[in-house]
């Protein structure tokens, strides 16, 4: 059993790429998934929030100042007649996490909600979290604030205070952050942006698994260059008229083929379960397919062609699939993440695929929006491809 157990663990200190997924890639997921859903809780991720002041009120710019200088909150404040729409348009293209109308004091009593959260329903995360802000701002910032709020309802309740509870209640709010616990009652109201279509986040996710898988099954079919390579095919490939370039691109043109069906199938299933309108916006679900088909081919096969073996093939495409996936926002919503980790999401193709997907199936947005998206995806395709060519140059002058 010692000779066994021994020569195991000689086998695993040989083979870096066991190592790594073994020692490295645990801990590392551990930490980004730890930055995620730190974030989740408040206290890392910045939540970004379109608000609207719709009244004089100079409680309400006190307590828009209090928001805006809190840690966890990026507010944007919108001005104009058409504020309250502004804000609305914010939330419902993706620019706004949530939105924020201010239309009343929220210090007294008022007939309605004083502050309205506009939430997207695909986000309705993110709806809570600024509830639940307001609420912690409301106690430890503005407790004067709230007291007064409450104080006007228990007079809507038992009739007015008299001259000597009036000046006791003024002497409490002016030492309100001693003797607060806590505020609120009926303070917000929340409203929904209209939905464009489906279920938002069922649209999200279908993205989101759509690009999770389509690197996994690219990696898989890219996996045969490593077989081709060892068995001599490619050696008498290199000899043909079309040599490595016919090679990467018969490989990539596959790839894309692959990645086509496997969101046709997705998708298709999407839409026949849960209603994802794929059908009625199918020349930009096309599009868009394509360019995240053509960049899990652009990352897949780089990966293979750097790889001498097929169990280090799997083993470093499962290690950047899983990262690209984890960072892209394919195991969690990136509006959770910590500010830096979205900007690092930025980079992987992963999020410009949910993304394109999101602003394509669920917000309906014309193709010029989603040139972006798309240039991105189809940039990591060529750069792949061409990475790809020069990789298997090299091994050919190496032999």
């Amino acid at each position: 059993m010692g000779a066994i157990m021994g020569a195991m663990a000689l086998t695993l200190l040989r083979d870096r790429g066991a190592l790594a997924m073994t020692f490295v890639l645990p801990p590392l997921l551990f930490l980004l998934f730890a930055a995620i859903f730190s974030g989740a809780g408040g206290d890392a991720g910045a939540l970004k929030v379109a608000a609207a002041r719709l009244t004089p009120a100079p409680a309400a710019e006190t307590f828009l100042d209090a928001l805006a200088a809190a840690p966890d909150t990026t507010l944007h404040v919108v001005t104009g007649a058409d504020a309250a729409a502004q804000v609305e348009a914010q939330v419902r293209d993706g620019r706004a996490d949530v939105g924020l109308l201010v239309r009343d004091d929220p210090g007294i009593v008022t007939p309605a909600s004083p502050l309205v959260i506009v939430a997207d329903p695909g986000r309705a995360v993110a709806a809570a979290l600024l509830m639940a802000r307001i609420q912690t701002l409301f106690t430890t910032v503005l407790p004067g604030m709230a007291l007064s709020r409450v104080a006007g309802q228990v007079q809507v309740l038992v009739g007015p205070f008299s001259p000597e509870q009036a000046r006791r209640l003024k002497e409490a709010v002016a030492r309100a952050p001693e003797l607060v616990a806590g505020g609120g009652a009926e303070l917000m109201a929340r409203q929904s942006v209209e939905p464009a279509q489906g279920q938002p986040a069922v649209t999200y996710y279908a993205g989101a698994i759509a690009l999770l898988f389509l690197l996994f099954s690219a990696v898989q079919g890219a996996a045969s260059l490593v077989e081709e390579r060892r068995s001599g095919v490619f050696d008498r490939i290199l000899m043909t008229r079309g040599g490595v370039g016919a090679l990467v691109t018969g490989k990539f043109a596959f790839l894309l083929l692959q990645g086509l069906a496997l969101l046709a199938v997705l998708f298709a299933v999407a839409q026949l379960v849960y209603g994802v309108d794929a059908a009625g916006h199918l020349w930009s679900w096309l599009v868009v397919s394509v360019a995240a088909a053509a960049a899990a081919a652009g990352v897949a096969l780089p990966l293979a062609a750097a790889s001498r073996t097929r169990q280090q093939a799997q083993t470093l495409s499962t290690f950047v699939v899983l990262l690209l996936s984890a960072v892209g926002g394919s195991m969690a919503p990136r509006f959770l993440m910590p500010e830096w980790l979205q900007r690092l999401g930025d980079l992987t193709p992963t999020a410009w695929g949910i993304e394109a997907y999101q602003d394509a199936l669920w917000r309906g947005a014309p193709l010029d929006t989603l040139l972006p998206a798309l240039a991105v995806l189809l940039a990591y395709g060529a750069a792949g491809a061409l990475l790809s060519f020069w990789l298997l140059r090299r091994a050919a002058r190496l032999g």
